[in-house]
């Protein structure tokens, strides 16, 4: 018995071990982030202890060397200052988005519901958004999205995806996590992370996009910057970092949340973009403004990544439209009552999509349905929306009546 004892337990952990990197690497495998350290859970060091704790992880290589990375975590312990009361808690990675950093207030907004979280910066600063020794290089502090390097390991996308996928790695191997409730959201550069990492990495549960979103060389505020590279540099871009090219492999539900005339991401990408999901929900809003304070400040985010995680009440969805009779109707999905619905439309034909005028109306609910007699004429764009008696916002998938 005692030799049966002595050689269990590491046969015991091989097999976890094995187990882990095998669900880790399942989509992983064969993109371009499919090396060896990608795999790993990353070293760190503590740098500083408060209600959210500072701390430094060994990124991918970078420059012949492993890169540093400064993020926050935080958690219900790390806020009353007893962490030996966290046990078997969700958690979410926090991805910023263009201008952002390590945001040591969404870590705790998080940790306040009941989530370990971590937030990590993503061009190389630390708390202070001062260069981090060791860490990614931005030439003039300003970051280089779109850089195509003969050396792959140089390129700011391909070092801040495999950034996340680390930080990843390190919040599932944290003693008070349960490693098989995570989930991911990003604000605007972050959404773009997050949209081509629902389809790479599925060790996530829920993902939230916000804002971001693929098709970046079809329609977008970034299109301008794409058309600057040789067309050599953009194919490769699109090919390597694009999320049109992984959002498609995306096993996990994702909700994809946006404003109708949001500055950096039009409507028309964001469509494409979400088309490719199969278990999706939206919620578009009319006025959204584009920062992250209102981009995090989405109540949809934290209540669909619990339903997922946490089993609580999920949100309400809104099924395909169908028009019979000289009725359009849509079908919801819901466990908590509908407060109102409303029929969102623009009638403009400005081929400038953040820049057209919408309205919106309310609408009849009706045996478990969305109900409206026929739409106005002149519209050009529309959707159906629900809010539930939790404020909460919802919405169908977009309907063009003209070709844009």
């Amino acid at each position: 018995m005692e030799m049966l004892t002595r050689y269990y337990i590491p046969i015991y952990i091989f097999i976890a071990v094995f187990f882990w990197l095998q669900s880790a690497s399942a989509q992983i495998k064969g993109t371009i982030w499919d090396t060896k350290e990608i795999y790993k859970v990353p070293n760190y060091e503590t740098i500083s202890t408060d209600s959210a704790i500072g701390i430094v992880y060994q990124g991918l290589t970078y420059k012949g060397q492993s890169k540093n990375v400064f993020a926050y975590y935080a958690s219900p312990g790390t806020l009353s200052g007893d962490r030996s009361k966290d046990k078997n808690l969700p958690a979410v990675v926090l991805v910023h988005g263009g201008g952002g950093t390590a945001f040591k207030a969404w870590a705790i907004l998080w940790a306040k519901k009941g989530y370990a979280a971590i937030a990590m910066d993503l061009r190389g600063n630390d708390a202070k958004k001062q260069h981090l020794a060791g860490g990614f290089d931005e030439p003039g502090s300003l970051t280089p999205y779109f850089t195509i390097t003969p050396n792959l390991n140089e390129q700011w996308m391909y070092q801040a995806v495999g950034d996340v996928i680390l930080a990843h790695n390190l919040i599932r191997s944290f003693a008070a996590v349960d490693s098989n409730r995570t989930a991911l959201t990003g604000i605007s550069w972050g959404g773009i992370i997050s949209c081509s990492l629902a389809g790479i990495d599925n060790r996530f549960k829920a993902v939230v996009p916000v804002y971001g979103c693929g098709y970046l060389f079809h329609n977008s505020a970034m299109l301008k910057e794409l058309d600057k590279l040789s067309a050599s540099d953009k194919a490769t871009w699109v090919k390597q970092y694009d999320p049109s090219q992984y959002v498609g492999k995306a096993k996990m539900p994702v909700l994809f949340i946006n404003g109708t005339n949001d500055g950096h991401f039009y409507l028309d990408s964001y469509a494409k973009t979400y088309n490719m999901v199969k278990d999706k929900n939206l919620s578009i809003k009319i006025g959204l403004k584009h920062n992250h304070s209102y981009g995090w400040g989405n109540d949809e985010i934290y209540h669909f990544i619990n339903s997922y995680l946490n089993g609580t009440a999920s949100l309400p969805k809104l099924g395909a439209i169908e028009m019979k009779k000289g009725s359009i109707t849509s079908k919801i999905k819901t466990v908590v009552p509908i407060d109102q619905a409303y029929l969102n439309y623009t009638m403009d034909t400005t081929s400038v999509l953040k820049d057209r005028k919408w309205e919106r109306k309310v609408v009849t609910i009706k045996d478990h349905k969305v109900w409206l007699s026929g739409l106005p004429d002149g519209i050009t764009i529309w959707y159906f929306s629900v809010i539930d008696k939790r404020g909460l916002q919802v919405s169908g998938e977009l309907q063009w009546m003209v070709v844009n």
